[in-house]
């Protein structure tokens, strides 16, 4: 921010899980630090990214996080829940006064309500599908985005949020994800926080151990666990990609389908997933719903060729480094991961263009370009909003 007043910005994630949006809200707090703003981070949950946050910029909790969590568990009480919600938001804005609130997807939506009242201008950052858009908006009593700067965090969500507001693409800002390169390679080779050899079950005994075909993500059907389960049973059954192996990386959140059998092993969570990444030698996205999967780019940065479901701008972030197949489509999939299972020469050489890719079009740099621009739109559209010269003396 060469020759301006620094901007004070409040940060809320939605929560500290090392999953994809709290890591673009670290990568956002870091740019924003790095060019000079003051920025305070607040964490709607706990989670393991809060120590990375805290290294960053001056991190909190949210405020009332027991209470309000226990009373949205009581159908009876959701209205109460909400006010509570409201309250903390409230109390945050008001306490820092900020020149900017920075909301990091739509499960931060509540703050747009004392960001209103307090005349702070807000900027919402989208990372949802149109339906799971629907369903925050709805839990944070969001009516009205006429007066929200907002934020795409890939073109198919830039064009669901166009088609809810009827804005044009000067209004509604692209930001595509971007993983922290430089972070997620040095993590990769173990130094910071090791993880264990994976134990993952040969698919018969006495064979020689294949290749591993990995995921990461949260066990569930949105992510396709079940699909991808599939999938490792069509390759179990053939002979020639019986000792394949199947390993998903990351939290057992629907335990019926977290079950380990022949040739599937589940890791659970993993403070630093990025070694076990690094040992897929093919990286899968079986999603059925995710816009813009930053696993995606982490596993690209790695070297993986990618083998994903056409959903979401998944189809724009493996480009050529990869094999995209039709939504849903398990019998494709599993032709794609055959076809790179059989064929090291095909690995190695999608997995070479698929890093170039991620580095040449998703990097950190073109990231904290992209954000500054979205933010000095920001600010030059905050018609009704004080100035920063006049925020700033209230701090005085």
């Amino acid at each position: 921010m060469t020759g301006s007043a620094p901007r004070r910005v409040v940060l809320v994630t939605h929560d500290a899980s090392r999953t994809g949006a709290p890591m673009v809200a670290l990568l956002v707090a870091r740019c924003l630090v790095a060019d000079g703003d003051r920025v305070r981070v607040v964490s709607r949950r706990r989670g393991p990214l809060l120590a990375d946050f805290e290294a960053v910029a001056p991190t909190r909790l949210e405020l009332l996080l027991g209470v309000r969590r226990r009373l949205w568990l009581v159908r009876s009480l959701r209205l109460v829940a909400w006010l509570v919600d409201v309250a903390a938001a409230t109390a945050t804005l008001a306490r820092h006064r900020p020149d900017l609130v920075y909301l990091n997807t739509t499960a931060s939506a509540i703050y747009l309500h004392p960001a209103r009242w307090l005349r702070i201008p807000a900027l919402l950052h989208v990372h949802e599908s149109d339906a799971n858009t629907d369903l925050f908006l709805d839990q944070a009593r969001v009516m009205d985005l006429s007066a929200v700067r907002l934020v795409a965090c890939s073109v198919s969500v830039q064009h669901d949020l166009m088609a809810r507001t009827g804005r044009g693409d000067h209004e509604v800002l692209l930001l595509p994800s971007v993983p922290d390169g430089d972070r997620v390679r040095a993590l990769s080779s173990g130094r910071p926080g090791t993880t264990a050899d994976m134990e993952v079950p040969d698919a018969t005994s006495g064979r020689a151990a294949g290749p591993v075909v990995g995921a990461t993500g949260s066990v569930g059907l949105r992510k396709g666990t079940d699909l991808w389960l599939e999938v490792a049973a069509t390759l179990h059954a053939a002979e020639e990609t019986r000792s394949t192996r199947f390993v998903w990386v990351g939290e057992l959140g629907d335990p019926d389908l977290a079950v380990p059998r022949s040739g599937v092993a589940f890791t659970g969570p993993r403070s630093n997933p990025y070694p076990e990444m690094a040992r897929f030698d093919v990286a899968t996205l079986p999603s059925r719903d995710d816009p813009f999967p930053l696993v995606v780019l982490e596993s690209m940065l790695l070297g993986k060729p990618v083998v994903a479901f056409d959903v979401g701008s998944v189809r724009e972030q493996v480009g050529d480094g990869g094999i995209v197949v039709p939504a849903g489509d398990v019998p494709a999939f599993a032709a794609a991961v055959r076809r790179l299972v059989l064929d090291a020469d095909l690995r190695e050489d999608l997995g070479a263009t698929a890093r170039a890719r991620a580095e040449q079009h998703f990097s950190a740099a073109s990231f904290a370009g992209r954000l500054r621009s979205v933010l000095d739109h920001a600010a030059g559209s905050s018609a009704q909003a004080p100035t920063t010269a006049a925020r700033q003396a209230r701090y005085r």
